[in-house]
C-alpha cells in the first residue's frame, strides 16, 4: 500500500470519526470519557502500526516465497509470520476504538490468509463489505482467499463484481485466478504422469 493512499484513507476516517464527535464523547474505559478525536487518533496508531509491520512482512517475503502481488497463499516464511502476527494484533486493536474502519478489517483479513488462517480471513473480508459493499481492494482480497481455499467459482465472483465496479483490481484477481489454474492444470499432469 502507497503511503498516499495510507494517508488518504486516514483523512477520511478522520474527518468521519470528526463528525462523530461533534454529536457525543464516547465512554472510555473506566468512568473517564475519551473524545472521539482521541479515539481517532488511537485507532490511527494502531492502524499505522499495523500497516508497518505489513510492509516489513512484505519486504521480508520479496525475497522468498511471495515475491508475486498475486500469490494468494499463506507465507512459509517465520519472520514475515510474526510480522503478520504484530499487525494482527493493532489492526484489532484499532478496530476496537473504531469499529468501522474497513481499512483495518481488509488488512486484518490480509494477515489472516496470509498466516493461512483462512475463516478469520473471510469473516474479516466480509465484516470490511458490510461497511462498504464496493470495497474493491477488499474484494480482490476475498477473491484471493476463495482461491487459496481452492473455491474459484466463488473467486470469480468477486472478480465479476469487481468488473462491474471498473475497479483496476479486477485486473489483479484476474492474474491469481490465471495463476491458479496453470498451478491446478500443472499439479494434475505431474499426478497422471
Amino acid at each position: 500500500m502507497t503511503r498516499f493512499y495510507r494517508v488518504l484513507m486516514l483523512a477520511i476516517i478522520a474527518i468521519g470519526m470528526l463528525a462523530v464527535s461533534q454529536r457525543s464523547n464516547v465512554e472510555a474505559f473506566g468512568s473517564e470519557k475519551k473524545t472521539a478525536q482521541d479515539s481517532v487518533n488511537t485507532a490511527t496508531e494502531h492502524y499505522n502500526s499495523g500497516v508497518d509491520h505489513m510492509d516489513k512482512a512484505s519486504a521480508i517475503l520479496k525475497r522468498g516465497d511471495s515475491a508475486f502481488a498475486y500469490n494468494y497463499r499463506a507465507t512459509s516464511d517465520a519472520k514475515a509470520k510474526k510480522e503478520y502476527e504484530k499487525a494482527v494484533k493493532e489492526f484489532d486493536k484499532a478496530l476496537k476504538t473504531a469499529p468501522d474502519m474497513k481499512e483495518a478489517y481488509n488488512n486484518l483479513g490480509f494477515c489472516y490468509r496470509k498466516l493461512g488462517q483462512l475463516d478469520e480471513s473471510l469473516t474479516a473480508y466480509t465484516s470490511a463489505l458490510a461497511i462498504d459493499p464496493d470495497f474493491a481492494r477488499a474484494r480482490e482480497y476475498l477473491g484471493e482467499t476463495y482461491l487459496a481455499m481452492a473455491q474459484v467459482e466463488k473467486a470469480n465472483e468477486q472478480l465479476n463484481l469487481l468488473k462491474q465496479l471498473k475497479s483496476p483490481f479486477a485486473d489483479t484477481l484476474q492474474l491469481s485466478i490465471a495463476s491458479y489454474n496453470l498451478a491446478t492444470i500443472n499439479e494434475k499432469m505431474r499426478d497422471s504422469k
